[in-house]
């Protein structure tokens, strides 16, 4: 385990519920976190760390594409589809009460993560298909030989998606997807990865990194998030990359020191796959009860109570859903491994 990009899943996670709490916020007119711009930068560093560490899982073994392929899915979709489906039960009932903050729900998208310009039963899912057609084009090249080569031809395929989207600018929903300037980020990570392989920081440099980046996003949230052609890829993406590589520079030192706060950090990581598709479920009711109290005006209590009952339930969601099922699948490919008939 890499502590040090553990302790950015906890920050980027963190992140994304913060700027959801602020703007469940706003529509309850409440003034709390109101001062807060910049959380969905939290997705621009988990497709960085996703590129980092897609290059770092390969590098320890050899895998088949399919293999690679089988393992994201089984790690990534049995929670969400199991989320989905709870989010399906709500819809049915109570429409409404999904995406309250408006547009078509597709429940075809929903399920198979085909972008079409309509929204998700989860839509914090819109990720996920990015995520799972950077996997679909990292494992293409499994067959090259080298992980340098594989980084290369992923990046050149990944960068021509990014350059056809900035020339033609289609706006047909898939295509759009397909060539968005966000996969650029993919590529930040796994050339993270080859430079931090290859150049150790000191802990010095990794510390002035982190500054650059943590100054960059102090600033856009102060005075407005910068604007360009390359959007987020800039605007977030630049800060959260410095951001990543000064953390993970600084792994020497994060993974011998103890400091306060570490275990948490640490067990925040671990379960923050599931504290991002989770906590939407919960933002709602705590607002609600908010408002019922008439409490919605109190800005630390409409920050804290969806926070801790988010975290709350992300780890509850780690604990009793994803990890049982990860070690399902981790015991069936033991099993399948050992027995004769699957050659």
């Amino acid at each position: 385990m890499i502590i040090s990009v553990q302790i950015l899943r906890a920050l980027a996670a963190l992140m994304v519920v913060m700027q959801h709490i602020a703007d469940k916020a706003e529509q309850y007119h409440s003034d709390a976190l109101s001062d807060y711009h910049i959380g969905y930068f939290g997705v621009d560093l988990f497709f960085i760390i996703s590129g980092y560490i897609m290059c770092h899982a390969t590098s320890q073994k050899r895998l088949s594409v399919r293999r690679f392929i089988a393992n994201r899915i089984k790690r990534i979709i049995p929670l969400y589809w199991i989320v989905t489906a709870a989010a399906l039960m709500v819809y049915l009932v109570a429409p409404s009460m999904v995406n309250s903050s408006g547009g078509e729900t597709s429940i075809f998208s929903s399920w198979t993560l085909i972008p079409t310009g309509k929204k998700l039963l989860v839509q914090n899912g819109w990720t996920l298909s990015y995520e799972f057609l950077f996997y679909l084009i990292f494992a293409g090249f499994l067959v090259v030989g080298s992980l340098k080569k594989q980084i290369i031809f992923s990046s050149i395929v990944l960068m021509a998606m990014v350059l056809v989207g900035l020339y033609f600018q289609p706006q047909q929903p898939t295509l759009k997807f397909l060539t968005d300037k966000l996969f650029a980020e993919f590529i930040s990570g796994m050339l993270a990865y080859l430079f931090l392989q290859r150049v150790s920081l000191s802990s010095t440099t990794s510390f002035l990194l982190l500054t650059a980046g943590m100054a960059l996003l102090l600033l856009q949230n102060h005075y407005g998030i910068y604007a360009s052609a390359a959007g987020r890829v800039l605007s977030g993406g630049v800060p959260m990359l410095l951001l990543f590589t000064g953390i993970v520079g600084l792994e020497p030192v994060i993974s011998k020191i103890a400091f306060p706060g570490k275990k948490s950090a640490i067990l925040l990581g671990n379960a923050s796959y599931s504290l991002y598709l989770i906590h939407p479920f919960t933002l709602s009711p705590c607002a609600l009860i908010l408002h019922k109290f008439q409490l919605v005006q109190n800005q630390m209590l409409f920050v804290s109570l969806p926070l801790f009952v988010a975290v709350l339930a992300g780890i509850a969601a780690w604990l009793f859903i994803e990890q049982p099922v990860n070690a399902f699948f981790k015991q069936k490919n033991m099993t399948a491994a050992a027995s004769p008939l699957t050659g």
